[in-house]
């Protein structure tokens, strides 16, 4: 009888130790999604960005995954922040996630990290940002890539490289007064009025693009503390193209607008610029008001533009219009130009 006993402990032991080996051998993803004979980590490196590198490393990034062997609404990652470690100069995460056989990974990294999970939304395999008011403070990113792990050539070690991009446009508007028509005079703006710009929207990963609503918005920069000695930059025309080196009013100065299309419809942008003029060192100002819209133009994501208005007199516009694109932004050329004459 004590022989048999034994002999059942011993086999109770054994089953024990088979199931906890058995689970151990499954813990890597989950029992569901442990397909892999790799059993590669998944890592992160090659990280670029059209911003600031020490703002993603100071603060870190989130990261979904969508798998086509995973339902959509189950992210195999769900806004996994990232962090750098600057002693080891390498990006990390946990928990560790692993990559499956042939599978599709689709990657959607988001900046800044949505640590309390309500900026960003996942749903049917997309990340979606919505914003309800424009020009925003937040320098919103993504970096998007796609990896099959059934191509001959993917590499299990291998990291996923990301390349951040601004997800919105910047904007800004730089006023000059005409030197070859005002070389002595003088001139100040006072108020300068942006109409009819579309403040919402939602952008999707999926479409790389954004949704706008109709809700419009107007910026107003108004100049309060003028002196007798103000005077703003002077543009001067050399063979039909104006140099603008030297220093303007700038009312508006990198906007993070919502990417739109700008055309002479419905979508228009006005512009309004309230001025002030002194002829030759007189003694009076004289005041003036000139409106129009700005030319058409698709404002893009990630995409930097630069309006010059060149105010020639205080009567008769004229709209002259080259479109600058800037990229990476931080370093603004200055050459889109917009002439009131």
């Amino acid at each position: 009888m004590n022989g048999l006993y034994k002999y059942l402990q011993a086999l109770v032991v054994l089953v024990l130790v088979t199931t906890l080996l058995g689970l151990s051998s499954c813990d890597k993803n989950s029992v569901e999604t442990n397909t892999t004979d790799t059993q590669a980590a998944i890592g992160f490196s090659n990280i670029t960005t059209k911003a600031t590198i020490t703002d993603l490393q100071a603060k870190g990034f989130g990261v979904w995954a969508f798998v086509n062997t995973m339902p959509d609404d189950d992210p195999f990652m769900d806004n996994i922040q990232v962090t750098y470690d600057g002693n080891l100069d390498n990006w990390g995460y946990e928990p560790v996630k692993y990559w499956i056989d042939e599978s599709v990974f689709t990657f959607v990294a988001t900046y800044p990290y949505d640590e309390d999970g309500d900026i960003y939304t996942s749903s049917t395999g997309a990340v979606q940002l919505t914003l309800s008011e424009t020009p925003s403070d937040i320098d919103y990113l993504v970096a998007r890539n796609t990896i099959d792990t059934s191509d001959p050539n993917f590499d299990p070690s291998a990291s996923v490289d990301l390349q951040f991009k601004h997800l919105l446009s910047n904007v800004s508007l730089n006023v000059w007064r005409d030197h070859g028509k005002h070389q002595n005079d003088k001139m100040r703006v006072r108020k300068v009025t942006l109409s009819n710009i579309r403040k919402a929207g939602t952008y999707s990963s999926v479409a790389d693009a954004w949704a706008p609503t109709n809700d419009k918005l107007a910026m107003e920069y108004t100049n309060d503390n003028v002196t007798d000695d103000d005077d703003i930059g002077a543009a001067t025309k050399t063979d039909g193209s104006y140099d603008f080196s030297g220093t303007p009013s700038a009312p508006f100065s990198g906007l993070m607008l919502l990417p739109q299309t700008i055309d002479a419809s419905s979508n228009s942008v006005s512009l309004k610029i309230q001025y002030e003029l002194k002829r030759n060192n007189a003694a009076d100002w004289e005041s003036a008001e000139l409106e129009t819209i700005l030319p058409a133009i698709s404002w893009e994501q990630g995409k930097q533009y630069v309006y010059n208005v060149v105010l020639s007199s205080v009567t008769d516009i004229t709209v002259y219009y080259i479109q600058t694109k800037v990229d990476p932004w931080g370093t603004p050329q200055v050459g889109g130009t917009v002439i009131i004459k």
